[in-house]
């Protein structure tokens, strides 16, 4: 039987944000970049409780708003969304299957992030893009770009996150 380690999942998230703000501007290519911390709060928080993956999810991504250029509060409302469908399809527990149905949930919050940083700009009088352009040309790339990168990193993180039980805890 396996347990999730708090600290090891709140270590996982601030060095996804801060990979995400130190790499993610020489990474980004029009509206698409690779999105390491949405990565790193879905992988993280899977195997957590609720409450805590919900308040690891929210203050990272408060985080992200901190270290990120965007808007505040995106990174805030994305990371408690994404924090939600991840222990929601964490709960499952079915073996083999995480890596498939987390890289899901990060497209998932990928296009909630995407959504949302657009709707902010919008509404706060900032010059963003056509929503059809960039629905296009930025969401949907930038769902399936980060999909594919959960895909193959997510099994590493989840060994780093998960720990084994010892002899003694098992009885």
């Amino acid at each position: 039987m396996e347990q999730a380690s708090v600290v090891r999942a709140s270590v996982v998230v601030a060095v996804a944000v801060l990979l995400e703000a130190v790499l993610g501007p020489y990474l980004t290519f029009g509206y698409i970049s690779p999105k390491f911390a949405l990565i790193g709060m879905v992988f993280a928080v899977s195997p957590l409780r609720d409450l805590q993956a919900v308040l690891l999810g929210f203050f990272g991504g408060i985080l992200l708003d901190s270290l990120g250029s965007g808007l505040f509060g995106v990174g805030a409302l994305s990371g408690l969304a994404a924090a939600t469908l991840a222990f929601r399809v964490g709960a499952v527990q079915r073996r083999g299957t995480e890596r498939v149905l987390l890289a899901q949930v990060v497209a998932v919050s990928v296009v909630i992030y995407d959504l949302l940083g657009w709707m902010a700009r919008s509404l706060a009088g900032l010059e963003s893009p056509p929503f059809a352009e960039y629905a296009v040309a930025g969401i949907l790339p930038d769902a399936l770009l980060n999909a594919v990168l959960a895909y193959f990193v997510g099994g590493w993180l989840l060994k780093v996150v998960n720990t084994k039980k010892t002899a003694w805890e098992s009885r």
